[in-house]
């Protein structure tokens, strides 16, 4: 019970000491709830901020695309308006494929030469596939 006494009356004796350790206590652990808090706010705010990033070059990404895919709509249907003007002209297969061939080896690409010749580019890759087969069917047939 003396022990009790005897804290009570150091209590007592130092109380305004006690009341600014307990104040500055109290103010310590506010700060820290709020630095926590603070941390995990930023923590979300960077989450927050890589989803707006990939989300900016999924749309970058399809915005491209989709620039891509009209240019390439508009050059079909240029080609289409080009090949009516030359339907009146009718010309043989082997001598549009001896046009595609020679413009490709003259070094033509094959965007160029599709629209000088009013085709689709893959029908000029076609020409040109269909040109290198023969020629080495030939090749073979003379070798052996």
């Amino acid at each position: 019970m003396g022990d009790l006494l005897w804290a009570k009356d150091f209590y007592w004796a130092h109380r305004e000491a006690f009341r600014a350790g307990a104040a500055i206590t109290t103010i310590a652990l506010v700060n820290g709830s709020l630095l926590v808090w603070a941390a995990r706010r930023l923590q979300e705010l960077s989450l927050v901020r890589e989803r707006v990033s990939r989300l900016a070059d999924g749309l970058a990404l399809l915005t491209d695309t989709t620039e891509a895919g009209l240019a390439t709509l508009i050059k079909e249907v240029e080609q289409l308006g080009g090949r009516r003007k030359s339907a009146s002209k009718t010309s043989s297969r082997s001598s549009v494929a001896k046009r595609v061939t020679a413009a490709a080896e003259k070094g033509d690409k094959v965007a160029e030469i599709a629209t000088t010749e009013g085709l689709s580019e893959s029908e000029v890759r076609l020409h040109l596939s269909m040109a290198t087969s023969a020629n080495t069917t030939t090749e073979e047939t003379t070798a052996a």
